[in-house]
């Protein structure tokens, strides 16, 4: 009988579940990204736990949104003999310098209007009181420093979490369709380190469609010129399933959002102090 195979975390992993399933070594069951369990899916959930071969998991804080679903939770209830692969969470900004995911201290949950990510740059203009976005002009050498920042940040996740590696494939600028939302290719590079942490030589099967290509996000011409990325077709937000997304309504609708919540702005301009340095925002 195929082990049977848990992925826990966020839209990434049911990503990696199928990837890992297109192999044909395991028995696996879709459960809900963890961000979305609650108290009433203990029973069900702790029951799978239970009898999971192979856990595999993103690194998640104990009692995560009050649910005891935390990573050294969920392997203490292993059986004997469970196996456990810890991967990162996959983000990447090389082509998109100026994306960012900022949570509002007061709404962790609350994503800003329009698409779910925030723009530097608007963050900028909100905090100096404009009403177009900031319009840098960064070096090539400083673009290729924030896709290399990036790339940092996701081998200090790994090393941290004692994670499988994924920061070297970033090395080679992989097109995502947002800062968080990876390609194929990427998602099978990570299965495959998993596969390699099981001692196990299986091929994973790429499905015929980006399965976390629902939403695009722009290309920064000028970062796929420094890091020697050629991209068509990239230009604007687009939905698969509602087209181009216009940018004067992003732009409009979040800086609105930014005005009604000065401590996002003020949130996001600490956390992200040393990209929009580098970035030239605070001139």
């Amino acid at each position: 009988m195929a082990p049977t195979l848990t992925v826990v975390g966020n839209c990434q992993a049911e990503s990696t579940r199928r990837l890992l399933m297109s192999t044909g070594e395991f028995s696996s069951e879709r459960i809900t990204p963890v961000h979305e369990l609650t108290a009433s899916d203990l029973g069900w959930f702790t029951e799978l736990i239970g009898r999971t071969d192979v856990l595999v998991t993103q690194p998640i804080r104990d009692d995560y949104r009050g649910v005891p679903v935390g990573t050294s939770q969920l392997r203490a209830l292993l059986k004997r003999g469970a196996r456990h692969v810890s991967v990162p969470v996959l983000r990447f900004d090389g082509l998109m310098p100026y994306h960012a995911i900022i949570r509002n201290p007061a709404d962790t949950s609350e994503n800003p209007p329009v698409v779910p990510y925030h723009d530097l740059r608007i963050l900028a203009a909100a905090a100096k009181g404009l009403d177009q976005p900031v319009d840098p002009s960064p070096s090539p050498e400083a673009l290729r420093r924030a896709a290399a920042m990036s790339v940092e940040q996701m081998r200090l996740r790994e090393r941290t979490h004692g994670a499988v590696v994924v920061s070297d494939y970033l090395e080679t600028n992989p097109v995502w369709h947002t800062l968080n939302h990876p390609d194929n290719a990427t998602l099978a590079h990570m299965a495959t380190q998993i596969l390699n942490a099981l001692d196990i030589t299986a091929e994973v099967t790429l499905p015929d469609y980006e399965m976390l290509g629902g939403l695009d996000a722009p290309i920064d011409a000028a970062a796929a010129d420094a890091l020697g990325v050629t991209v068509e077709g990239r230009g604007t937000w687009r939905s698969r399933e509602t087209g181009d997304i216009d940018h004067d309504e992003i732009v409009r609708e979040q800086l609105e959002y930014y005005r009604q919540r000065p401590g996002v702005v003020e949130h996001g301009l600490v956390r992200h102090a040393e990209r929009i340095k580098n970035l030239g925002l605070t001139e």
